[in-house]
């Protein structure tokens, strides 16, 4: 049975994350995506982006979506698909192209620092001698790079006149002054997360914190849709 999402939005997000909502006359909406899809490493679940919006669409003092997301021009049959999906939904969609960083091969891409603290002297030549046979190897790593750090803090300052609260799903620090901007001009500030990936910078200047994991009520899928890495969920 198809569950209208108004009736999911009451039964399954959190009341005081629906409070903070239905209180604001006008909330704009903007999604960081390359954000986003990192929260899915901690979920252990992935979520599909058309049900996020779909869902904050439900809400009728949400009055406008904008979604940030690159173009991936080594795929662009399936980066093309996926933003026009995200189109559909009515959500506004900026794109640029990805960059495709190389990373380099150390201890540090497989463990964190405070882990190799425990490992024995054993252990870290074996770690070694792996980096040592990537090294070899001539294998390559790369990394998809798109900041939209700068377009969403002009949207957001833009749009301050029409909105009474922004619904920020992202968490770097580098929008903190944004944030603060539209505090002073007496709007307020809701930030959308998971657990270790707002930066305290954001903790300090919101109204409120939501826990994505626990307002998102769409499909819950194990195949990542992300176009940086193929996905064409």
């Amino acid at each position: 049975m198809d569950i209208p999402q108004e009736i999911k939005n009451k039964f399954i997000t959190r009341e005081d994350y629906l409070e903070w909502i239905k209180r604001e006359t006008s909330i704009s909406a903007y999604l960081d995506l390359t954000n986003m899809f990192h929260w899915q490493d901690v979920l252990g679940w992935k979520f599909r982006i058309e049900d996020a919006i779909k869902q904050l669409f439900t809400f009728p003092n949400i009055k406008e979506i904008k979604v940030y997301y690159g173009k991936n021009e080594r795929d662009l049959k399936n980066s093309e698909a996926f933003h026009n999906r995200i189109k559909r939904t009515g959500a506004i969609l900026k794109t640029k192209p990805m960059k495709f960083i190389s990373k380099t091969i150390e201890e540090g891409m497989f463990f964190q620092r405070k882990t190799l603290t425990l490992f024995d002297g054993g252990v870290k030549k074996k770690i070694q001698e792996l980096i040592d046979e990537l090294h070899k190897s001539g294998i390559i790593i790369e990394e998809p790079k798109c900041n939209f750090d700068v377009e969403m803090a002009m949207d957001m300052l833009d749009d301050a006149e029409k909105l009474t609260a922004v619904l920020l799903f992202s968490g770097d620090s580098d929008l903190k002054e944004p944030l603060e901007r539209l505090k002073v001009k007496g709007k307020h500030v809701g930030v959308v997360g998971v657990r270790g990936s707002v930066a305290s910078e954001l903790h300090a200047v919101k109204d409120k914190y939501i826990d994505f994991g626990k307002f998102y009520t769409g499909k819950r899928t194990y195949i990542s849709e992300n176009p940086a890495f193929g996905g064409t969920a």
